[in-house]
């Protein structure tokens, strides 16, 4: 039974972090200091005022959080590990849609006035925990805090223009580019280390690319020194800005249409 069909973990008032405990900001990220693209963590701090009106949920390796059709009841906030968001169509076959890294929120249908959920939610590799909000609680601390509302407005912006970049990168960008701002947009940060922990089947869907064509460019990547490809689930960027570049379409071995 997952969250969203009724049933809820209790809540643990001993676990409940106060504002003050937030986790330091990324600012020293290889990724992000050399012009990669945005990301949720910058408004962490605010959204952690909604943790203690929170109930706090571990997340196993996979462990699906919700599921497309189910009732909308809310929305959670990651803490720790990835969540990926994905649709599954008619014929049974997944679209990751968004990977949602620590101190960003997952299932933000439940902030709508919706019946259900238009996609699914399961935690990454490494597990997740994930802190769930009700909407009537969100909208009352909207309500009453303006910080947090404009933090999840900025938030929301970003998402919008990350989504209309993915969009146009898809239809318009080679395969070098759209492969390079996925493993960007995707990356974890851990000791200095910019590290992307997806297969390559997931990079694929979320490129809507072939796999071959994604194994492809990720050869081309390491033979360049970009990246280090340690085999399942685990690609190292080694050279974050000149992915940058690459993801633009700046340099000249992107320029060509695969």
């Amino acid at each position: 039974m997952t969250m969203s069909q009724g049933k809820r973990p209790a809540l643990l008032p001993e676990e409940k972090p106060s504002v003050s405990a937030a986790p330091d900001r990324c600012a020293d990220c290889p990724v992000r200091d050399r012009g990669a693209p945005y990301c949720w963590r910058d408004l962490r701090e605010h959204l952690l005022l909604l943790r203690p009106h929170a109930t706090r949920r571990e997340l196993g390796r996979g462990e699906l959080l919700f599921s497309q059709e189910d009732p909308v009841v809310g929305w959670w906030l990651v803490t720790r590990g990835y969540v990926h968001e994905f649709i599954v169509d008619a014929a049974g076959r997944e679209q990751i849609i968004r990977m949602a890294p620590p101190g960003s929120p997952v299932g933000l249908a439940g902030l709508r006035m919706a019946p259900s959920y238009c996609l699914s939610a399961r935690a990454g590799r490494q597990g997740a925990e994930v802190y769930f909000v009700d909407r009537d609680t969100t909208w009352q601390m909207i309500r009453s805090n303006p910080d947090l509302a404009c933090a999840l407005l900025v938030g929301f912006a970003e998402e919008l223009r990350l989504s209309y970049m993915r969009l146009q990168q898809i239809s318009t960008l080679p395969a070098r580019a759209v492969v390079a701002f996925t493993l960007l947009n995707t990356t974890e940060c851990n000791e200095g280390r910019s590290a992307v922990s997806l297969t390559r089947g997931e990079i694929a869907s979320m490129c809507g690319l072939a796999v071959e064509t994604v194994v492809r460019v990720l050869g081309e990547f390491k033979a360049q020194g970009l990246i280090e490809d340690s085999g399942y689930g685990h690609i190292e960027l080694l050279d974050p800005c000149r992915l940058h570049r690459i993801s633009l379409a700046l340099e000249e071995e992107a320029t060509q249409p695969v």
